[in-house]
């Protein structure tokens, strides 16, 4: 066995300080790695919280533009003499041709025989819209 020059280092001494740097690098190169990783995820829940906050804003617009839609609708049937009244229970509402329409086919669905409903219950709808449709 040969003896080492103490001043020189053994080859696991350099192998060691050789991986302590490596080490070094790799925990340098984590840290790096890990702040790119906290702004990218700051910049993703940024912008979906933008992406949220329009999609709420076009649900409000869309949900503020039906209701101006039907009640300017309502307010030009009404002009134009088309709206008619109908009275339910006490509650006198203003139909336009589409609504009394539209609640006809509901009814339809609900109400007749060939879809399992009460053929008297349906008749009793007709003879209620029938008059609103003229």
């Amino acid at each position: 066995m040969t003896e080492q020059d103490p001043s020189r280092p053994s080859a696991f001494e350099g192998d060691l300080v050789w991986l302590q740097k490596e080490l070094h690098e790799a925990h340098k190169t984590i840290r790096s790695l890990l702040r790119q990783l906290r702004k990218e995820q700051a910049a993703h829940a940024e912008t979906a919280r933008a992406y949220n906050l329009t999609v709420a804003n076009l649900v409000e617009a869309t949900r503020e533009n039906t209701a101006l839609a039907r009640e300017r609708d309502m307010w030009k049937a009404r002009a134009e003499g088309r709206a008619r009244p109908l009275t339910i229970s006490g509650v006198t509402l203003e139909l336009t041709p589409a609504e009394v329409s539209a609640i006809r086919k509901a009814m339809a669905r609900l109400h007749h025989p060939d879809a399992g409903g009460d053929a008297e219950r349906m008749k009793a709808w007709n003879a209620a819209l029938d008059p609103l449709e003229r």
